[in-house]
């Protein structure tokens, strides 16, 4: 065997071809013969039609085993759909991520200790984004990853495609889509005799003194950890999800 110890690594590396050197760089090889710390796992940006005002964020270290396993839940209206990941080499780096997002901005997320967040799944996107810029890994984070028909763009009238960030998914529920004004009443359909009043255009909602989203205070009103409140408040006696299908919204 012929000695090489007197070469540098760059030498050695300059002794192979370069077909030999891309190969060995596909399987993670640098220069040094150091070989790069595997991905361990990602994180993921989930997306249910069933709420639509809600992202779920989380690590998982195969996340479509993960996703098989959510769908599983027979409790499910629909199934979640794997929006983007974000590559990691530790585990449960999205806790990081929750940490950065509540102190950023507590009242998103849907629920203490839940991985919810009210807001749309380019808003998650655009964070993960921020991210994988600083640590200079955009290459890491990946769009619809499973190549998920649920993604697939709006066709125009004229048959193209529209922005590719436009999906035929819902959109977030905001009530001045429904054409319900600030300072309305909304019934609880469980009790009638529990109300809310819209405060804004979005879906913020006052009850008993305190502001929710109109999904978190379902959720709260049911005792669950998460819910679509269209699905639990009537407007002029008419469902907030049956409006939003009667306007086609």
């Amino acid at each position: 065997m012929s000695d090489l110890s007197k070469y540098s690594d760059e030498d050695i590396i300059a002794i192979v071809s370069s077909d030999s050197e891309e190969e060995l760089k596909k399987r993670g090889y640098v220069y040094g013969w150091y070989k790069k710390e595997p991905f361990v796992g990602a994180i993921y940006i989930l997306v249910n039609p069933a709420f639509p005002d809600l992202v779920k964020i989380g690590y998982a270290d195969d996340v479509q085993k993960r996703l098989k396993m959510l769908n599983s839940n027979s409790g499910l209206p629909d199934p979640f759909h794997c929006y983007a990941v974000y590559r990691v080499k530790k585990r449960l780096e999205d806790l990081r991520l929750h940490s950065l997002i509540d102190t950023l901005d507590p009242s998103l997320r849907h629920s203490k200790n839940r991985e919810f967040y009210e807001m749309d799944c380019q808003k998650a996107y655009e964070i993960l984004s921020a991210i994988a810029q600083i640590n200079g890994d955009e290459e890491q984070l990946i769009r619809n990853p499973f190549s998920d028909t649920y993604f697939d763009p709006i066709k125009s009238e004229s048959g193209s495609d529209t922005d590719s960030d436009s999906f035929k998914r819902k959109n977030r529920l905001k009530f001045c889509m429904l054409g319900i004004p600030v300072g309305s009443t909304l019934i609880f359909i469980r009790d009638t005799n529990i109300s809310c009043v819209t405060q804004n255009d979005d879906n913020k909602v006052e009850y008993n003194g305190e502001v929710y989203s109109i999904s978190a205070l379902a959720a709260k009103l049911l005792n669950i950890s998460s819910a679509q409140g269209g699905q639990y408040f009537m407007y002029n006696g008419e469902l907030l999800t049956d409006i939003r299908k009667r306007l086609g919204v």
